[in-house]
């Protein structure tokens, strides 16, 4: 009797803080009756197979027929998974999920996790998925947080230079010049770079590890503010969980934030005045209080699991028809075994 079905995931790195790694557990809580395999180029950290527990993880170098017929898969999930990785036809089939322009593998379908990213592809996927992200862990003293006291900015980002930009830090001082009663808090900010932000935002600032668990910040802050002019994000993964915990984002009007922020649940901001705007806007805790809501609920219809698990099915039974018609085109002219690995069919132009 067969079992349940199986599911091989290709992320780039080991970590299931940010990047490819957070999409693919998401993955795994989104499909709870498929048995998991997630596979990446290099070892996994001790989080991430703490927070994949129920998964099977492995290493491999390049992605090939018989690693995909060790892990008994029935589909393969590539995460942004370069087409100089997959050397070789593929035995299953094979979906191809893009979170940023690369050279990427494309599968029997290829997915773009926005519609911006699409359109800088040019037509290189045929469509578009956004990722499902958890709703943050709450604890019990984090319940009603945000109903008295300070108004509470945070900030979560990967703890790497470019995450935390100049731009960033001027951004944030003048706006804890004109807002004194605001306090901040930041998540991943780099040590030797924590004397600039604490003199930023005047000693108001606490600074958290970047991990996992630090998602639960968001039910104690009441807006999140993301300003990044080096970096255009094609999906805000951490815009999504913030407005799923109800922490409305002030975010910049680019990229795949577009696509997620709509004038009742977030704002949208081209200059530093207009995030002051924002902000001033949102000292209203009645204004606040209904833009959290309203958050709140568009996000869990939009990016909560369940959503993400249904579309996953449908695209991955779209990726076997798409499959199956190949297969049919080899037989009628005699090329069957003969196809191109999975990555030579379509490649993104990095």
């Amino acid at each position: 009797m067969r079992g349940s079905p199986r599911l091989l995931q290709v992320c780039n790195v080991g970590t299931i803080v940010g990047g490819t790694g957070a999409c693919a557990w998401s993955v795994t809580r989104s499909l709870p009756g498929w048995d998991h395999v997630v596979a990446c180029f290099g070892p996994w950290t001790a989080e991430s197979r703490r927070w994949f527990e129920g998964g099977e993880l492995t290493q491999i170098d390049v992605l090939t027929a018989e690693k995909v017929r060790e892990a008994r898969a029935d589909v393969v999930l590539l995460h942004n998974t370069s087409v100089a990785r997959v050397t070789e036809e593929l035995p299953v089939p094979a979906l191809s999920y893009v979170h940023s322009r690369c050279r990427f593998a494309a599968g029997d379908r290829t997915l773009a996790c926005s519609r911006w990213l699409g359109d800088q592809l040019r037509g290189r996927v045929e469509g578009v998925l956004y990722q499902g992200v958890p709703q943050p862990p709450r604890e019990e003293h984090d319940v009603g947080a945000r109903d008295s006291g300070d108004f509470v900015v945070g900030r979560l980002c990967t703890p790497t230079v470019a995450k935390w930009p100049r731009e960033a830090l001027e951004l944030t001082a003048g706006l804890a010049r004109q807002f004194p009663g605001v306090r901040w808090e930041l998540v991943g900010c780099p040590n030797g770079q924590r004397t600039a932000w604490n003199e930023a935002t005047q000693g108001r600032v606490a600074f958290w590890e970047a991990a996992w668990e630090a998602r639960r910040h968001f039910w104690r802050w009441h807006a999140l503010v993301y300003h990044n002019p080096a970096i255009t994000e094609t999906f805000g993964r951490t815009v999504a969980e913030a407005m799923r915990a109800g922490c409305v984002p002030i975010v910049d009007d680019r990229g795949g934030f577009r696509e997620q922020v709509e004038p009742e649940t977030g704002v949208l901001c081209r200059t530093d005045g207009e995030f002051a705007e924002a902000l001033g806007r949102l000292q209203s805790r009645d204004d606040w209080r209904v833009m959290s809501d309203t958050a709140m609920q568009r996000a869990n219809e939009r990016f909560g699991l369940e959503r993400f698990g249904g579309e996953l099915l449908r695209q991955f039974a779209l990726a076997g028809e798409g499959r199956r018609r190949r297969d049919r085109i080899c037989d009628r002219d005699g090329s069957r075994g003969k196809a191109l690995p999975v990555g030579s069919r379509l490649r993104g132009d990095g």
